[in-house]
């Protein structure tokens, strides 16, 4: 498979490209000389083999963009940078007044060759000023064409069909988006292909070949694509059909490149990072109802961020912006096109041709479906839906835990969902869990809670005889004759007190007793030994800053380690290793490292399958990716599946020394804790500082020996020197 270039590096090669085709090329930007070379790189070794076309501007963008009006006027072609797409708010005069309406106020039509770059978007918690999708303020400008790069789209492609058009333009660049590599090859994944539609190749059609079902249309561009992508990844697992469409040119909408793939469709959504109002979404909606409605078979729907200010808290920030959960819901709210929707997990459609009889059971069967072949029963963790309610074909109506995540259950058919089983019960695969009636018809009362032993009553209190409560004699208060404390008569301050705990003790959670099986398991069944050796990560923590500042990736640490770890399984396959049920070694054809995330609601162990192909930035990226999906409950069984290999993260600050536990099928766990500073004497005699992290290697040793282990952990420490 072709090694795809970052989408920042795809754009500097265009750029390059385009300056080498034409010495009439102007760049005009704040800080986009080498050695800067922009503020995110994009323009880095231009002004180098360019130096009089390539010009750092003061910091007016206003200025700069009448700079490039007067150049365009001359018959020169100009690429603008504004540092952050926020502030092409100051530029909005030259844009309105000058670059549009000098292509036709004269007379006679001139070329404005002139393309306005604006990085947008948030995701990267730079706040309310330097994070907005300022798309939409333009749309509608006559002779003001807006495009949008993306992953699907080839850099030099899109700026040719801007600069052809002989008009101005902007091209908006989200700013997530630089470090992500493309897609390349016609594919997404294994599951998703891309193919190229309409005029200049303008759409990238997202599908997946083998579905057979109308699919639902989500039309998304830029860095929305990938939360579409993600998005319709899982709504295929929930067997829905979903197609994204990405567009390169924005405006005007190109409504003939999307005919094609209308008809039929079970939906249509627009997504967008904008915020909501007067929206592009809006505007694309307005098109396709005015020139294809015959093709559509309900009306568009939109979704975009949220109506406020962009935080920068992470976690505020997540809430404002629009996510791959949200469009997510939104597919699952469409009707499953065709007469024969995918069949998803958890409900089996009646047989064909029959219906309920006589004293048959009416309504569909929500069985458990084996998630976890390990696992002889499940936890059915909560209803997603309430009992009674009306759900639709694919709405997410229950929640599954087994040994190793939650896994949501999708109806296929609508109508009125019964529970039979109470949540907080166990369940077992194939087994009925509830039934999806049809509408109007009365479910049976909802599954009582599973039964909990009951506290004995207290005895009543004694009956005081009638009259005024006898007064207390002054002095201390009388002590309370040994036993249980008299129960506080019903109202407003017995509501309010705790729950006292029960005698028999609080039971584990789900995720507690998944974690104490693991371990009981591993003490039980591996012999396991333990060495530590102090590495100095001085050079590695400098390695990782200076490769997050230039991929925009989270690199620390934990990175370097993993990678470190996937480097090393060819010169020590014994340590990634399998020991079967036989006494035979089985060994791992590549390293697929586990690595523990724990958020709160309990111990993950998501794997990396191919670490040994990522660079530090994707690998970052991955890292972040599996964190988030452990932290909202959406890590299923193949994100934990096949691990040769565990890095243990015990980073508390302060623990400088951890012993990991080795899960079962898992010859090997290395412990990452936190790093310390120590004061050390050089050759000479001299002090220095240096940060050091305690690497602990948890292994089996029935596999492995000291020695083995001994020489893998040198190995590991070289590699973290380098």
């Amino acid at each position: 498979m072709t090694r795809a270039e970052r989408v920042s590096e795809n754009l500097n090669r265009a750029l390059q490209e385009l300056f080498a085709a034409d010495d009439r090329v102007w760049l005009l930007g704040e800080d986009v000389a080498d050695p800067y070379g922009g503020a995110f790189k994009v323009t880095r070794g231009l002004s180098t083999a360019y130096p009089d076309r390539v010009l750092s501007t003061p910091l007016s963008e206003n200025g700069i963009t009448g700079v490039a009006g007067g150049l365009a006027l001359c018959g020169d072609t100009v690429i603008v940078e504004i540092m952050f797409g926020d502030f092409v708010g100051l530029a909005f005069d030259p844009i309105l007044n000058l670059l549009t309406k000098s292509v036709s106020m004269y007379g006679e039509r001139v070329p404005m060759r002139v393309v306005v770059r604006c990085p947008v978007g948030g995701g990267r918690g730079y706040g309310a000023t330097h994070s907005q999708s300022v798309q939409k303020h333009f749309i509608g400008i006559p002779h003001l064409a807006l495009f949008e790069l993306s992953p699907l789209h080839d850099a030099a492609d899109v700026l040719a069909a801007a600069l052809r058009r002989g008009e101005p333009a902007m091209l908006f660049e989200d700013k997530i988006l630089y470090t992500r590599r493309r897609y390349v090859d016609g594919r997404v994944d294994d599951r998703f292909a891309v193919e190229m539609r309409g005029a200049d190749r303008n759409w990238a059609r997202v599908h997946d070949p083998a579905a057979d079902t109308a699919p639902t249309i989500v039309i998304a561009p830029g860095g929305v694509a990938d939360r579409a992508i993600a998005a319709a990844r899982d709504a295929a697992g929930r067997g829905r059909a979903v197609e994204v469409l990405v567009p390169a040119r924005l405006y005007p909408v190109d409504v003939d490149g999307l005919r094609g793939v209308l008809d039929g469709a079970a939906g249509v959504i627009v997504a967008e990072e904008s915020t909501a109002g007067g929206t592009w979404g809006g505007e694309v909606a307005a098109r396709l109802h005015a020139e294809a409605w015959p093709l559509l078979r309900r009306p568009v729907e939109l979704v975009s961020s949220a109506d406020r200010v962009i935080p920068s808290a992470p976690h505020l920030e997540r809430a404002v912006l629009l996510g791959a959960d949200t469009i997510l819901e939104r597919i699952m709210r469409v009707p499953a096109g065709g007469p024969a929707a995918p069949r998803a997990a958890g409900v089996d459609p009646p047989p064909a041709g029959s219906r309920p009889a006589g004293t048959a059971e009416p309504g569909v069967p929500v069985r458990v479906p084996t998630l976890n072949p390990t696992d002889e029963s499940y936890l059915l963790l909560e209803w997603l839906a309430p009992a009674g309610a009306t759900v639709g074909v694919g709405e997410p109506i229950a929640a599954v835990e087994t040994a190793k995540a939650i896994e949501e259950l999708a109806a296929t058919h609508a109508g009125v969902l019964r529970h039979d089983v109470a949540a907080g019960a166990d369940c077992v695969p194939g087994g009925v869990i509830g039934r999806v009636l049809p509408v109007g018809a009365a479910p049976a009362p909802t599954a009582p809670p599973p039964e909990l032993p009951s506290p004995p009553e207290p005895s009543p209190p004694p009956e005081l005889p009638p009259g005024p409560a006898p007064e207390l004699p002054p002095g201390p208060a009388p002590e309370l004759p040994p036993g249980p404390a008299p129960e506080p008569p019903p109202g407003p301050a017995a509501a309010a007190r705790p729950p006292v705990a029960s005698p028999a003790g609080r039971p584990l959670s789900p995720a507690q007793r998944r974690v104490a099986e693991v371990v009981a398991t591993s003490h039980r069944e591996i012999p396991a030994a333990f060495t530590v050796v102090r590495v100095d990560v001085t050079a590695a923590l400098g390695y990782a800053r200076r490769t997050a500042e230039e991929t925009g990736a989270d690199v620390g640490l934990t990175e370097l380690v993993i990678a470190a770890v996937a480097a090393l399984h060819d010169r020590f396959p014994d340590l990634y290793a399998t020991l079967t049920g036989d006494g035979r070694v089985r060994d791992a054809a590549q390293p697929a490292v586990g690595l523990t995330v724990d958020v709160g609601t309990g111990l993950f162990l998501p794997v990396i399958r191919d670490a040994a192909k990522l660079d530090l930035g994707d690998l970052a990226d991955t890292v972040v990716a599996l964190r988030m999906r452990a932290l909202r409950n959406r890590l299923g069984e193949d994100d934990m599946a096949g691990m040769n290999f565990l890095v243990a993260l015990n980073d508390t600050p302060g623990v400088t020394h951890a012993r990991p536990i080795i899960p079962p099928g898992v010859t090997c766990a290395l412990s990452v804790p936190d790093v310390h500073r120590e004061v050390v004497l050089d050759a000479d005699g001299g002090l220095r500082e240096r940060t050091t992290a305690d690497l602990g290697l948890a292994y089996d040793h029935r596999l492995v020996n000291g020695a083995r282990a001994g020489a893998y952990l040198a190995a590991l420490a070289d590699a973290l020197r380098r």
